[in-house]
């Protein structure tokens, strides 16, 4: 394969082209990452229930919170038992399907046929949350916190299961997904007028410094991803160039 000067030439442009791009779109990903993560080292770390009810009343604004959620009313389904902060129940059905498949025998000859399979499907599935949880010794509506689901393990709950799963029959089963009660974990709260405002999200089990780590780990994760991504994309534009028939470069 011959490479001419404009390819070589073309393929340099490109390089110095998309580099440039490259630079303004990492700095513009870097300044956002660098923002968000300014409201986690300036925000005000609380870690007992005093100063949290002492920052809601003085409008402490942006605040890193740790502290323990709780229910006195959790919910569940009476196969279930114990009680949960949140708890999904969600019904699989075995399903026959059919689809056209094509073959080749040893002939060589190709033929199609319908060919059944079957499949676990979502049908169906209800939910149920308590209304007011208790976080760091102040009562919120279950709202005010986006906390982490998980997958209900059945056995630890003390219900007899089949693979995590309930069966009805053969051809359905249950599985459940729950917020625990009890978890504990850090929260970026915005603390004025007597109340933690806006939705915040539950860091489980982290510390505020934890939390506050893993956001300035986040722009070095961020631009190393870009930049594969990245370098990828202009190793590509330069193949396209070099060894695909570029007649117009001629």
């Amino acid at each position: 394969m011959r490479v001419t000067k404009r390819e070589v030439l073309f393929s340099v442009i490109i390089v110095l082209v998309m580099l440039m791009l490259g630079l303004l779109i990492g700095n513009k990903i870097s300044e956002g990452i660098a923002q968000e993560a300014e409201r986690y080292m300036t925000a005000t770390v609380i870690e007992d229930e005093q100063q949290f009810r002492y920052g809601m009343d003085t409008n402490f604004g942006n605040a890193l919170v740790y502290g323990e959620i709780m229910t006195n009313s959790p919910v569940t389904y009476d196969e279930i038992g114990n009680g949960y902060i949140y708890i999904q129940k969600v019904k699989e059905h075995y399903t026959r399907h059919t689809r056209t498949v094509t073959k080749t025998d040893s002939n060589g000859k190709t033929h199609t046929e319908t060919e059944v399979y079957y499949t676990w499907d979502r049908v169906w599935s209800d939910s149920r949350q308590t209304d007011t949880i208790n976080f760091c010794g102040s009562d919120f509506p279950s709202d005010t916190i986006s906390l982490p689901v998980h997958r209900l393990s059945l056995s630890e709950a003390g219900v007899k299961n089949r693979m995590n799963y309930i069966y009805h029959g053969m051809n359905d089963r249950f599985y459940y997904n729950v917020t625990y009660n009890n978890i504990a974990g850090t929260v970026l709260a915005n603390l004025k007028d007597k109340t933690m405002v806006s939705e915040s999200y539950l860091y489980e089990d982290a510390t505020p410094a934890e939390v506050i780590e893993s956001k300035q780990g986040n722009e070095t994760v961020a631009m190393v991803i870009f930049w594969v991504f990245w370098l990828m994309l202009m190793a590509g534009c330069v193949y396209g160039v070099v060894y695909l028939d570029n007649r117009w470069l001629d």
